[in-house]
């Protein structure tokens, strides 16, 4: 059973879990095209801020659905903790 105060600690893991996603997930876009060009001969090599529009645009769209998946999992730990308390004043009468 989860308690209240279990809640906030596991918003906050969550929380900052996503927000390394994101971070990573930014200079995976940004570093993996410039990392892969190198090994390629004879191919001249961009300067790494030609990709920045793409890193960020991923970065965007990893951020917009971590922002999901915290609300939705926000959602399901009230319901769940409410659901519980429900069922133990049911169990007590």
């Amino acid at each position: 059973m989860i308690e209240q105060s279990d809640i906030k600690g596991r918003l906050n893991l969550l929380r900052y879990g996503l927000i390394v996603l994101v971070v990573v997930s930014f200079f995976v876009a940004l570093l993996v095209p410039f990392a892969s060009l190198r090994n390629i001969a004879g191919v001249t090599i961009p300067p790494i801020t030609d990709f920045l529009d793409e890193a960020a645009i991923t970065a965007v769209v990893v951020a917009i659905l971590s922002i999901i998946v915290f609300y939705a999992y926000r959602w399901f730990l009230t319901r769940s903790v409410s659901g519980d308390t429900a069922m133990t004043a049911e169990a007590t009468t």
